[in-house]
């Protein structure tokens, strides 16, 4: 009760002093306040005052008694037209005071009261500026003080002087007000779009009803009677149409739209009514004309007016709807469309999009927020939200969901949210179905996943199966056709090697050694093929030092070893045994190349182990050129397939007269590397 005392008390006191300074002035003047005014300044000086008491009444705060205070000062000012005949004949020597009209006293006053008072409201309109409460109160004494020495002023040039000095100081508030306003309308910050907007506005309105004002004090000056006072205040009628625009369009004043919208309403019933009688009376009057029974003219009158007046009314509110709450239609509009969308979605992720971005972009919300279950049910930090609810499916609660304000427009009234309740109920509906949905979708995927890898491995295992089969069918075959000629070579070999000569027994004794090799190759190629799974681990050193020492232990063609092989071979390689066997084989097939094609009798043989198993083989002979190798020669193809087989890689440098220097490397498991 005392803060709206306060706040009302200033405006009583504003009209009582002005009411008091016109009494005055029409006793002194002996003319009536009824006959200074004109009908056409009270119409305006009404609209004036209306449009400052408004906000004050709706919307009671501190910034609103100030521009209700200015409205009254305004609407006072302009309400006793003043025309170049009004203008007082002036000497020299006593007061200005004294030979100027009561009227002309009581708006110099208002003036002088207006001036600061303007720059007041700009510095608190549409928000705070950093203007200090001594600089406006400066402003209040400053122009105090120019009026009262205008009004002793005595002679001519101190006359000129202030008037000048007058003039300028308002035109500095009209600057001052006009450019805090362009300043706020020129705001590109997203916190302040709606007050740029407001200022657009009341800034565009001020300035083309203000700039007149201005003007017409230089023709009365110059004793011009270009610019009639009517046609000051029909400029002046810009403001108050100016401010209601903005008042129905952008929430000026923090008027309620349900209160702006029963007023629009209302008065454009009221009209509707005007227009209702005054048809129902010309209709009466003209049935009456045309026809006989007198008595059903006015029954067919009330008839036709109460058939038009219905889709009429609704036409015109359509048309008020489009006109001053497009958001409104927006909004429905957006709910209508979401509804719609809400009834065909089916994936979680697509309900959280529409939500969160679409609808909210839709409605002109500055943001939107949904957070499920299991996140906390609370709105997104440093966010204000004007609208939330829980949502709720069944029994169940799915999450929650916040709106912000609008970017431009008025608060979500009753209307809108019973609204955005119905779209939240039918959110967690939908969100409930997307995750039985999902569920269902993911069980599935989840079966179709099983049965893949099921059958995947239905068709390895059968491949394996098939592969050890053929493997053990390769090993009889060999085991019954070329193992058993090879072991009757041998025996052959030995049985010749007693009965031949001496000359031949060398020989034969050497077959044999060959042939028993073999055996030992054969062998373990049939231990190979009948070991499918390969998980076995052997000592790969052994296999290398193995196969050097049988190249090492024959002779050659010019007597002596048939290689001379430098071993470079860590004590112990534990390795698979698929591994093994495949890389003892690429080692004694570059052997065979180095006795059969090189030349040269001397060979390094290199491993090392790591990450990787390496194996390097340099001899001394002939070399040749890698880039024109002989077609019909398989065995680096093989060795090559066999390290690419087992993930590694073959690589032989050589040229002509050089050597030759073969190395592979082969990928090793985690577990042995």
């Amino acid at each position: 009760m005392r803060k709206n005392t306060a706040l009302f008390l200033p405006i009583l006191i504003v009209f009582v002093f002005n009411v008091i300074l016109f009494g005055w002035a029409a006793a002194q003047s002996g003319i009536p306040m009824r006959q200074a005014v004109t009908p056409f300044s009270f119409v305006v000086s009404i609209l004036m005052l209306g449009t400052g008491l408004i906000p004050a009444v709706l919307r009671p705060q501190s910034s609103h008694t100030l521009i209700s205070c200015f409205s009254i000062f305004f609407a006072f000012f302009l309400s006793v037209p003043f025309e170049v005949n009004d203008l007082p004949v002036i000497h020299p020597g006593n007061f200005l005071v004294t030979f100027l009209d009561p009227y002309i006293i009581v708006r110099l006053v208002q003036a002088s009261i207006l001036l600061p008072m303007a720059l007041h409201v700009s510095v608190r309109f549409p928000r705070h500026t950093g203007a200090s409460l001594h600089t406006v109160i400066a402003g209040y004494g400053f122009s105090a003080l120019l009026l009262f020495l205008l009004f002793i002023s005595r002679v001519a040039w101190q006359r000129v002087l202030l008037a000048t000095l007058c003039f300028g100081w308002f035109t500095f508030v009209i600057i001052f007000f006009i450019r805090n306003l362009l300043v706020s309308a020129r705001d590109l910050n997203p916190e302040h779009l709606v007050d740029a907007q407001r200022a657009r506005i009341v800034g565009m309105s001020m300035f083309l009803a203000e700039v007149p004002l201005w003007i017409r004090p230089l023709t009365l000056a110059l004793g011009l009677n270009i610019f009639s006072y009517n046609l000051l205040l029909i400029f002046q009628l810009i403001v108050p149409f100016g401010i209601a625009y903005a008042v129905l369009r952008h929430d000026l004043f923090g008027i309620d739209r349900a209160l702006r919208r029963t007023l629009v309403y209302g008065s454009a019933s009221l009209l509707l009514l005007t227009l209702y009688l005054a048809l129902t009376t010309s209709l009466t009057s003209l049935f009456a004309d045309s026809l006989t029974s007198r008595p059903l003219a006015p029954i067919i009158s009330l008839f036709v007016a109460a058939v038009l007046f219905d889709p009429t009314r609704k036409l015109i509110q359509t048309w008020l709807d489009k006109i001053l709450y497009p958001d409104r239609l927006k909004f429905e509009s957006a709910v209508q469309s979401m509804q719609y969308l809400l009834a065909r979605a089916n994936r979680r992720d697509e309900i959280m999009h529409l939500l969160s971005e679409v609808f909210p972009s839709q409605i002109g919300a500055e943001w939107g927020a949904l957070k499920l279950f299991p996140e906390p049910d609370v709105p997104p930090p440093h966010a204000v939200p004007a609208w939330n609810i829980r949502l709720v499916a069944g029994s169940v609660t799915v999450g929650g969901y916040w709106l912000g304000p609008r970017r431009a427009g008025p608060h979500y009234d009753a209307d809108e949210v019973r609204r955005l309740n119905a779209l939240a109920g039918q959110a967690a509906l939908a969100l409930a179905y997307a995750n039985a949905y999902e569920s269902l979708y993911e069980l599935n995927r989840n079966l179709e996943s099983r049965v893949k890898e099921q059958t995947e491995q239905a068709i390895t295992d059968q491949k394996a199966i098939a592969a050890y089969e053929e493997r053990q069918r390769i090993a009889r075959d060999l085991h019954d056709s070329v193992t058993q000629q090879m072991f009757g070579l041998h025996l052959m070999a030995r049985g010749l090697k007693k009965s031949a000569p001496d000359d031949f027994r060398e020989k034969l004794a050497e077959l044999e050694s060959l042939a028993s090799d073999t055996l030992k190759e054969m062998r373990l190629m049939l231990d190979q093929l009948r070991n499918a799974s390969g998980e076995e681990k052997v000592d790969f050193a052994e296999s290398v030092r193995a196969e050097c020492e049988a190249f090492s232990n024959r002779s050659g063609p010019e007597g002596g070893a048939l290689l001379s092989i430098t071993l470079e071979v860590p004590q112990v390689v534990i390795v698979q045994k698929n591994i093994a066997s495949e890389a003892a084989w690429v080692l004694r097939e570059a052997l065979h190349n180095v006795v059969k094609h090189s030349g040269g009798r001397s060979v390094n043989v290199h491993v090392s182990v790591d990450t990787f198993l390496y194996v390097g083989v340099r001899d001394d002979g002939t070399g040749f050129d890698v880039h024109a190798m002989p077609a019909g020669h398989y065995g680096l193809r093989g060795m090559r397939e066999r390290v690419l087989a087992l993930g590694g890689e073959l690589m032989i440098d050589s040229e002509i007269g050089r050597g030759t220097m073969l190395s592979y490397k082969i990928p090793l498991p985690v577990s042995e590397s």
